[in-house]
């Protein structure tokens, strides 16, 4: 590979990492579908630690630049073929950080939330989740992403609901309402309009999944539903 990563030694930023594997896109040496390094070999060719790194593969998954398959590893999803969208991507980690700590926030914390709720799911949450994600996958068929993400948004309502717990649901509402900033619907939108019916789909087939644990009743298994959520999607 021509491209050869630069080490910082001062300066410790996300933005270093991000910035240098969108100019190894630009450069060729990542394709669409390339496999990137993993977290430990990226922290050894930039000089930064893995948890820089992470910051800046997180911005670069919110921006609908790579994505990660459990398991398999982070793979080149979408070429930076324009200035602007690097430099949106960039912008996130410079001067608006609250995506990715929202998405961190919610990682962590909805973990505990789905293990709440299979353990107190009635009937009737399940009607209605079942119901939310019937409606979520209709949105998917139809490319109507907007409709998407509110019905996403009422889905993890619903889940927080299931756990009759009304500190839990409010903290939910106060997460989505950070999510109905206009910086944050700005890279919803960056993220699922490129390639937005199959992104819908898997999205609610990450979700239905989940609702499936929560049905049996699996705390466990529902706790790994998520935690593929946040990492496929986060």
């Amino acid at each position: 590979m021509g491209f050869e990563f630069e080490k910082l030694e001062e300066n410790k930023k996300p933005l270093h990492v991000a910035n240098q594997i969108l100019e190894a896109m630009r450069c060729g040496d990542y394709e669409k579908g390339d496999k990137l390094p993993t977290e430990e070999e990226l922290a050894e060719k930039t000089g930064v630690s893995r948890a820089s790194v992470r910051e800046a593969l997180s911005a670069l998954r919110l921006g609908g630049i790579i994505n990660t398959k459990v398991g398999k590893g982070t793979f080149v999803k979408r070429l930076p073929l324009t200035d602007s969208l690097g430099d949106q991507i960039l912008d996130i980690l410079v001067d608006n950080p609250k995506p990715l700590e929202l998405q961190e926030a919610r990682a962590a914390f909805e973990a505990g939330v789905v293990e709440v709720a299979a353990r107190k799911c009635s009937e009737e949450d399940e009607k209605s989740m079942d119901e939310t994600l019937d409606d979520m996958k209709s949105a998917a068929k139809k490319d109507d992403y907007r409709s998407f993400l509110n019905l996403h948004k009422r889905f993890h309502l619903q889940v927080a609901k299931a756990t009759r717990n009304k500190v839990i649901e409010d903290t939910i509402k106060n997460l989505q309402g950070i999510m109905n900033d206009r910086m944050w619907q700005n890279l919803e939108e960056m993220h699922y309009l490129p390639d937005k019916r199959n992104y819908l789909l898997e999205s609610y087939n990450i979700h239905y999944k989940l609702f499936e644990a929560l049905v049996d009743r699996d705390p466990s298994l529902a706790r790994e539903r998520i935690k593929d959520h946040f990492e496929r999607y986060s």
